[in-house]
């Protein structure tokens, strides 16, 4: 289906820039209202200030994702004592590469030509050499493996791994109706609508940008695309990316407010892994590391 820009009451259409500007107003002050029962601000989206990138708008992508220094020495801290756990067990232990925090969500599609495109072959899977069964058990057998310790000392105890994986499920499922319920409004629908407006004058009948993704073709390059081009001129010229953020941020607090302990839990376990990474991972003041001067966020 293609949607075309709405014409005004005089029967013409107004500037994009401000056809733009004026249609997502609606989507910050009508989702912002469900979110917090209080009135709209009377002019712009007081959640999105310019300062704060788009993307970490959402309370949850700014909590489980933009982790990185965090989760980096949590992984350190992990495989540290799995090492030492593995060695006294009577085995060498490799560390695997740093696995650092999950990717951030892109619920919107492309937001740079810069950003890699994931293959879409299927990877070539290697055939598992002979693996030593006690090997295995020291690492991952039942409650007392190498890495189930690990876990149990950096979250302080046993019952936490459970409250751990619960928590991380749940904002998960958080993340998906809080996308459900940006998707299903109105404004932003109409949203859609004025970017697929300006794809449309580029060539492209489109209804939203994740359909972008799906005209490429498998091993191209952004840059090289006319169609990743125009979306990522559109959603600039349309202001599309900090408004649509803006909106999933006010959908993900009305969510997060049926499970107000969803939050402080996640950032409470989280503190408690990186305090104890901190103490692992520890110099001695003899011999501290060039630059380390590192502190936990706050719970």
């Amino acid at each position: 289906m293609t949607v075309d820009g709405r014409e005004d009451l005089g029967g013409h259409r107004p500037p994009r820039r401000l056809m733009a500007t004026t249609l997502l107003l609606p989507v910050v002050a009508a989702l912002g209202t469900a979110c917090s029962n209080a009135p709209a601000p009377a002019a712009g989206p007081a959640t999105a200030p310019s300062a704060v990138a788009p993307h970490w708008l959402p309370p949850i992508y700014a909590a489980v994702y933009d982790t990185e220094e965090v989760g980096n020495r949590i992984g350190a801290a992990k495989e540290e004592l799995i090492a030492r756990c593995m060695k006294q067990a009577g085995f060498s232990y490799p560390a695997p590469a740093k696995a650092g925090v999950p990717d951030r969500p892109k619920p919107f599609g492309l937001e740079s030509l810069e950003q890699p495109l994931a293959s879409r072959e299927r990877p070539v899977v290697e055939k598992a050499g002979p693996v030593d069964e006690k090997y295995m058990r020291a690492l991952y057998g039942d409650e007392n493996g190498c890495r189930t310790q690990a876990d149990v000392r950096l979250l302080g105890e046993r019952k936490n791994l459970k409250s751990w994986s619960d928590t991380r499920v749940a904002l998960y499922k958080a993340e998906v109706r809080a996308q459900d319920l940006l998707r299903r409004h109105p404004d932003f629908a109409s949203l859609n609508a004025s970017w697929a407006a300006c794809m449309k004058r580029a060539g492209f009948t489109l209804r939203e940008p994740s359909q972008v993704l799906d005209e490429l073709p498998a091993k191209a390059t952004f840059k090289a695309e006319p169609v990743a081009r125009a979306d990522v001129s559109c959603k600039g010229e349309t202001g599309y990316l900090r408004w649509a953020y803006t909106g999933l941020a006010a959908a993900q607090r009305q969510v997060l407010t049926e499970t107000p302990d969803l939050l402080p839990t996640w950032k409470l376990l989280l503190r408690r892994q990186c305090d104890a990474a901190q103490q692992i991972l520890a110099r001695p003041a003899t011999d501290p590391a060039p630059g380390d001067t590192y502190s936990c966020p706050t719970a």
